[in-house]
């Protein structure tokens, strides 16, 4: 039960394990050691070095042999405490460094690309990235039947949109549902309905292309193409002009 715990608060396996055996055996050689927390002879020492490191063990000698000692309980705490604070500071690093990794991810790609994409933590991530950048945002294919987690995702993209203030024209295949009344509404947005003719879901960024699936798993085929981009885009402006306000 204790070695679980000590594992999920960062110790490796064979760490929880000798510093149980040394909270039992209070003072012990490595011998002992090994016995107690039945671990291999041959990585106990690199283990327990660990735990120094950590501030949970500490080393004597008597009589010039190595003795090792496991400090008080409360040292896990301090542990943790640390752990914590380290975490902090390399938190405001990866904040700072967000930006350079994303340019890393852009570099990339190749000029014709195409990916798979399953499940909305990866959409979100290229979708949200792609945004911030975005010059002419293109949707088409855009219907309401689809389970409100994936309707509250884009809604939820939508808005970030709108506070960035960035355009958006969306062709509908249907009309008059609570989702369509939310993007009729929605400032930097332009609807159209285009009932009688129902492409498959398509997003255009500039020269990303998104091809949406709601069916079994949020699906998305992503395409970087500005050829692509361009003949859908063009595609999107004909509907345009035929579709109803």
């Amino acid at each position: 039960m204790y070695e679980k715990l000590l594992e999920d608060c960062g110790l490796t396996k064979n760490e929880a394990l000798t510093y149980l055996a040394l909270l039992k055996l209070r003072k012990a050689k490595s011998g002992e050691i090994v016995r107690e927390a039945r671990i291999s002879g041959g990585k106990v020492y690199e283990t327990i070095y660990k735990l120094i490191d950590k501030g949970l063990v500490k080393e004597v000698s008597e009589n010039g042999i190595k003795h090792f000692i496991a400090n008080e309980p409360s040292a896990m705490l301090d542990y943790l405490k640390e752990k914590e604070n380290t975490l902090k500071q390399k938190e405001k690093e990866l904040i700072n460094a967000l930006p350079d990794f994303s340019n890393l991810i852009i570099s990339k790609f190749e000029p014709d690309s195409v990916s798979l994409v399953k499940g909305i933590r990866g959409i979100s991530a290229i979708v949200y990235r792609v945004l911030e950048n975005s010059k002419s945002i293109k949707i088409m294919g855009v219907r309401s039947s689809k389970k409100e987690e994936y309707n509250n995702f884009w809604r939820n993209w939508h808005r970030e949109r709108v506070g960035i203030k960035k355009g958006a024209k969306m062709l509908f295949s249907d009309r008059n549902t609570d989702y369509w009344k939310f993007f009729k509404k929605l400032k930097h947005t332009e609807v159209k309905e285009l009932l009688h003719l129902s492409p498959s879901a398509i997003m255009i960024i500039d020269n990303n292309s998104f091809l949406f699936s709601y069916e079994e798993e949020f699906t998305c085929i992503h395409i970087i193409s500005h050829q692509i981009s361009d003949s859908l885009s063009t595609f999107f402006d004909d509907l345009w002009k035929i579709a109803k306000k």
